[in-house]
């Protein structure tokens, strides 16, 4: 087994849409026909080096099905990634049962609330998009003209689910349901030396909490002894270095 586990967020970390494409990078995701997603040549390098030393696994808050549509390049594709924020586990594009059913039983307890919140956002004109997310959170995304943070706190003061917000999304999740659980289920699992972990948004924070070594975009506070900030693909770099020992 490699003695290094590395989870990572994709979008916005790893991996970035259409909107901030720049010459060279590569395309790894079609969505209805268009060109959604894309990953810099030298991350892809970067990702084929990692791999014979590191056990990368994308941690990611993408539906199984949004998930599904990355086309990985030769080299890169991992055998593991957890979705759902943590709800599931895929090994080969297949659902770990057993890791569903443990984190789904702290979903079940929250499952009229997750509903009460959709058929309230669902009659909401302020949304464009109310969902549960493969039965685990509700996922809404708003108008260009609310004010996310101001929602994001009224919503919170009528829940007992745990409300995060980027750009114009907003997600309701269940308690226990997070990256730093989801993480930590990995360490049970794989019984890794050292842990990495990166990612972009407080929904990452859990999980860059729990591991050994973290790597954030730097307009991310957070409070760890084995911090680096990063801006792009660059914080690989330190992951290989870092990696060594």
């Amino acid at each position: 087994m490699k003695k290094i586990l590395f989870a990572c967020d994709l979008d916005n970390t790893l991996i970035h849409s259409y909107k901030h494409k720049v010459d060279g990078d590569i395309c790894i995701e079609i969505y209805n026909g268009r060109e959604q997603s894309f990953i810099s040549s030298r991350a892809v390098e970067m990702l084929k080096e990692i791999a014979e030393k590191i056990l990368f696994i994308p941690v990611t808050t993408r539906s199984i099905e949004q998930y599904n549509r990355i086309e990985w390049l030769e080299g890169t594709t991992p055998e593991f990634a957890v979705v759902s924020n943590g709800a599931n586990l895929l090994q080969n594009g297949e659902i770990n049962l057993n890791w569903q059913k443990d984190f789904y039983k702290n979903i079940r307890p929250y499952e009229n609330e997750l509903q009460r919140q959709l058929e309230r956002f669902s009659q909401d004109k302020n949304f464009t998009i109310s969902r549960i997310v493969d039965g685990s959170f509700l996922f809404l995304k708003s108008n260009d003209d609310a004010d996310i943070k101001k929602v994001s706190e009224e919503i919170q003061g009528d829940t007992n689910l745990v409300v995060e917000y980027s750009g114009r999304k907003i997600y309701l999740f269940p308690p226990n349901l997070n990256k730093g659980a989801a993480l930590l289920k990995l360490k049970e699992i794989f019984e890794p030396a050292k842990t990495f972990a990166a990612g972009d948004s407080s929904i990452d924070i859990p999980m860059l909490q729990v591991a050994d070594v973290a790597f954030a975009h730097r307009n991310l506070k957070l409070n760890h002894e084995n911090f680096f900030a990063f801006d792009s693909v660059d914080f690989l770099e330190d992951l290989l270095e870092n990696g060594k020992y």
